[in-house]
């Protein structure tokens, strides 16, 4: 009887365990190990359910190792979502085997390991996978001290700032004739609040003329030296037309206000001479004639 009973509890175990490891196997999620995302822009974490029948998945559920909170779950019908993440599969339902994450707005702090788990009704499967981010350089911009109507012989500081790499940067200058300038510039890198890269490089052109170079650029490098942004700049050794256009402008509105002023200087003087010469007074008639420009004739 012993003996009987301890085969039985044997059969009973080997089948457990059997069922236990065709239940693990019966259900699979399909993902890669790892993914790039760029900062600022989706970022796509695709997982796929496989399964050998057709399944109905119970609850799906997505977070980041080490982290408590949920980012993404389906549970009893219902999708609950942190800000920022959805199912990268519009209108999702539980007959969907697309279970993949959608991160909207990827920032420098989603890096990391992300765990993916799905109950069906067959089955469990859970994995795990990394995303890596990286940010680039924005297009650079260029400005010069002095800003415009440079004369010849003038010292001129032509500078060139750039935001959102992930990483120290460089910038590179170069002259219109393609001399590498780098090595006279100053390069200023800070790290900003969303602990991305600032880069500020200037460069200095002593006594600079017409006959020298008048056009520079600045090419922006990340650091393994691939170049994510251009720009370049040309001395303002000439007033800009918006310069000139408001010159003639306020010249225009000047002249304008001289002659308002004369005439109603005019005005009032021909207003006092009926009540000159009705109170008896002689009116200077002459000291008038000359005042409105009119020569007088004396015999």
């Amino acid at each position: 009887m012993t003996s009987a009973t301890s085969f039985l509890f044997v059969a009973i175990h080997l089948a457990c365990i059997r069922a236990g490891n065709f239940s693990e196997t019966f259900v699979e999620l399909e993902c890669k190990e790892e993914y790039h995302g760029v900062y600022g822009q989706q970022s796509l974490l695709e997982c796929i359910v496989k399964a050998v029948q057709n399944v109905t998945i119970l609850t799906v559920t997505w977070k980041r190792v080490g982290g408590d909170a949920i980012l993404l779950e389906y549970h009893k019908h219902e999708n609950a979502s942190a800000l920022g993440y959805k199912f990268a599969m519009p209108s999702w339902n539980n007959k969907n085997m697309n279970v993949s994450l959608l991160l909207t707005n990827t920032k420098m702090a989603d890096k990391g390991v992300y765990e993916c788990m799905v109950r069906t009704d067959s089955g469990d499967a859970t994995v795990t996978m990394s995303l890596s981010v990286t940010a680039m350089y924005k297009s650079p911009t260029m400005s010069s001290s002095p800003e415009n109507c440079i004369k010849q012989n003038t010292d001129v500081t032509i500078f060139c700032n750039t935001t959102g790499g992930h990483q120290k940067g460089l910038i590179w200058w170069f002259d219109e004739f393609g001399t590498n300038c780098t090595g006279s510039a100053e390069l200023v890198a800070k790290k900003t609040d969303d602990t991305l890269f600032s880069l500020s490089s200037k460069l200095t052109i002593l006594k600079a003329t017409y006959s020298g170079s008048t056009n520079y650029s600045c090419t922006v490098h990340n650091t393994n030296g691939v170049q994510e942004g251009k720009a370049s700049f040309e001395i303002p050794f000439v007033c800009s037309a918006v310069g000139v256009i408001g010159s003639l402008i306020i010249g225009l509105l000047a002249a304008l206000l001289i002659l308002k002023r004369r005439s109603v200087q005019r005005a009032r003087r021909q207003s006092t001479l009926p009540l000159m010469r009705d109170s008896g007074h002689p009116t200077d008639r002459h000291h008038d004639d000359e005042a409105e420009g009119k020569v007088i004739l004396t015999v």
